[in-house]
This record gives C-alpha cells, sequence and structure tokens, in this order.
C-alpha cells in the first residue's frame, strides 16, 4: 500500500505520513565540512547574528514561508518540474544497459519516481543536499526530506525520523549540488525578507491610499459641526462628484487634489528589483519569472526561446538553470560503484526537451 496509508502522529501530531513528501527542520551535522549540510548550530549562530543586526524579524526562514513569494514558487516549480520529468537510465559505456536498475523506473514505496525525484531536487533547491534512501539490495529507494537525516562524526549518513520505513535506511546516499550551493533558504534568505517586507509595504499602500480629494474646514467650523455633520459634507461632495463633472461647495471649504499630481506608488520597481535577485538566487531567465507572454509581437518584456531548428542555440532557462546542476549532482553520485557495477552510470535522457519538433507525448520514465 506504500507510505500514504500510514499515519504516524509522532512528532508531528495529526500530520499524515504524507510529510514524507514534504521536508520538515533541519538537517544537524556532526562534521566540519565544506560540503557539509548546515546544521541546526550553524543555523541557530547565523540566524541570532542576523538578529542582532537586523531585528527579530531576521529569524529562520521556512520553505512555507519561502513559497508564499511568487517569485519563489514560480522558480521552484520550473527547477523541480523540469528534473524530476527527465528519465533516467542506466548506462554502459555509451549505450543503455540491457539490464537497467529497477529503482530508475519503479518503486515499491508507493511514491512514483517522479514524485521522490521532485523531493530531492526541493531539497536541492531550498537547502543544496538531498538525500537518497535504498533498499539493502539496492533495488528500489525512497527521497528521504532534509531534516530526517544527518551526517555523523565519521562522515556517515544517519537517518532519524521513524517516518522512513526502516527498509530504506539500509543505504542512504547524500548528495550535495555543488560546493558553495547552500539552497535559497540560506543564500538568499535577505532576498527573501526583502521581498516579504516590499509585500508587507505594497499591502498596507493598498489598505491606505493617498486620498485623491481633501475638503478643508475652517477650524471653527470643523470643530463646530459634529462628526455625522462633517460626514455629511464629505458624503455630499461624493455624490454630487458621481453625477457631475463639475464640484459644489461654499467658499468655507477649501477643496485639494493631492492624488492627482502624486503617482500612485505601489512599489513596483522593488518588486521587480526582488525578482531578479529570486532569478539570480535560483538561476532563472528573470523574464520567466515576471510570468510575460512567450513569442508575440510585445517587443523587449517577451520572452523568446532559441531551440535546435531556429537558430542550434539551446535555451538559457536549461543550459545555465537550477535543474540542469541537480541533473548533474545526481548523474555524478549515482554513477559511483556503491550504486552501479563498476563501467556503469546513471544518465539522465534529455532527448525529448530538446526535440524538434516537440514531441506530442512526454517520455516513458516509469513502469
Amino acid at each position: 500500500m506504500g507510505i500514504f496509508g500510514r499515519n504516524i502522529k509522532k512528532d508531528y501530531a495529526e500530520r499524515a505520513a504524507l510529510e514524507l513528501m514534504r521536508p520538515s527542520g533541519r538537517a544537524p551535522v556532526g562534521i566540519v565540512s565544506p560540503w557539509a549540510p548546515a546544521g541546526d548550530l550553524q543555523r541557530l549562530v547565523v540566524d541570532d547574528t542576523l538578529k542582532d543586526l537586523l531585528g527579530e524579524s531576521a529569524g529562520v526562514i521556512t520553505r512555507e514561508a519561502a513559497l508564499k513569494v511568487p517569485g519563489v514558487a514560480r522558480a521552484h516549480g520550473i527547477a523541480c518540474t523540469t528534473f524530476a520529468s527527465i528519465p533516467k537510465f542506466e548506462m554502459e559505456g555509451d549505450v543503455q544497459a540491457k539490464s537497467q536498475a529497477p529503482w530508475l523506473t519503479t518503486s515499491a514505496s508507493g511514491v512514483a519516481p517522479y514524485h521522490r525525484d521532485f523531493g530531492a531536487a526541493s531539497d536541492w533547491f531550498f537547502e543544496g543536499w538531498a538525500c537518497y534512501g535504498f533498499t539493502a539490495d539496492m533495488d528500489d529507494c525512497l527521497h528521504i526530506p532534509f531534516g530526517m537525516w544527518f551526517v555523523d562524526e565519521k562522515g556517515f549518513v544517519q537517518v532519524t525520523s521513524d517516518l522512513v520505513p526502516a527498509k530504506y535506511t539500509a543505504n542512504p546516499i547524500a548528495i550535495p549540488i555543488g560546493y558553495g550551493e547552500d539552497g535559497l533558504l540560506v543564500n538568499g534568505a535577505t532576498t527573501i525578507r526583502q521581498s516579504q517586507k516590499i509585500e508587507d509595504a505594497y499591502q498596507n499602500r493598498l489598505d491606505n491610499p493617498i486620498a485623491l480629494t481633501v475638503l478643508t474646514l475652517e477650524a471653527t467650523d470643523y470643530f463646530g459641526y459634529s462628526k455625522e455633520q462633517r460626514a455629511a459634507i464629505r458624503d455630499e461632495w461624493n455624490e454630487g462628484r458621481r453625477k457631475n463633472s463639475t464640484g459644489l461647495v461654499p467658499s468655507t471649504v477649501k477643496v485639494e487634489f493631492p492624488g492627482a499630481s502624486m503617482p500612485t506608488d505601489l512599489y513596483e520597481t522593488g518588486r521587480n528589483a526582488n525578482r531578479l535577485d529570486i532569478a539570480n538566487h535560483t538561476s532563472m531567465p528573470a523574464s520567466i519569472l515576471e510570468g510575460v507572454r512567450q513569442g508575440g509581437s510585445g517587443g523587449g518584456t517577451e520572452m523568446r526561446y532559441q531551440g535546435v531548428g531556429n537558430g542550434g542555440e539551446r535555451s538559457d532557462l536549461w543550459e545555465y538553470g537550477l535543474a540542469r546542476r541537480m541533473l548533474l549532482a545526481f548523474e555524478a553520485r549515482m554513477s559511483l560503484d556503491d550504486v552501479v557495477a563498476p563501467g556503469h552510470s546513471i544518465r539522465g535522457d534529455q532527448s525529448n526537451m530538446h526535440a524538434t519538433p516537440n514531441p506530442d507525448s512526454n517520455p516513458t520514465s516509469e513502469d
């Protein structure tokens, strides 16, 4: 039946075993290495330092909070989907091996290889590390979410959560995406906080817009009128302006239009700059995070891709993007002799994404 049928309350209260598809917590580490995932102690020290410098708002950023930032959600979805949708095969030299490792296309865990790889890609995106748990015979594997494993003082990966079925803890393999790639929650923490503050300011401006018209009463009149009388003057003005293009007020009332000459600043510049920072942190073309149309005749705001059929150049989204780095890290680690036989390697089939014309169906990746 797979893990989706399990309902484990320990440590997670009423949260079901679907949490195996979602990372939680942080991965502690017992060794000091530039290739080691940042642990609880390291993060707390950094967070405490940031709090001293930037205030209480500079605490730990969770994935849930980060994914509420539109640019982050879009970049995350694109990178993770791209990596997870690539079929992976075992190669013998330059050709596919006659006998394929079963874990590449199926799993007895109840989690399809696509969702398993999506979870690993999410870990790489946010944390810079991902972990796959293999069975003792190396025939099946499951993604072990970041926070459910750690590296001990001898450099061995240890699984700490009972949410992971025991048979998938026999051979855990942790994979870093690359040196210095600590994930968006570390390298992009300041950018995410900026986005949150910009959105707060944006919402505040929407909730408290600049008044388009101000009616000024003489002080003696203003304080001489009751609250209801002052409201009646304002409502009478609004009703009159809705019916006519000409306003009528007594000489004791002064009319000003501060909103007419003042631009409505909804922090477009700050929001655009923040999206550009997110694009740089996630190796994503900025135009994609803008959500603009593809093709058309809109000039510089459009995004176009040159494929093998019309320019001989592959899309920057793939060539320099995060999904390709994920695939390279996956291929490198899974090709070592503790996973496949000597002379064999694991490779992702990229032919579908570069084919011209575009295929009308997705490649077979699971059975």
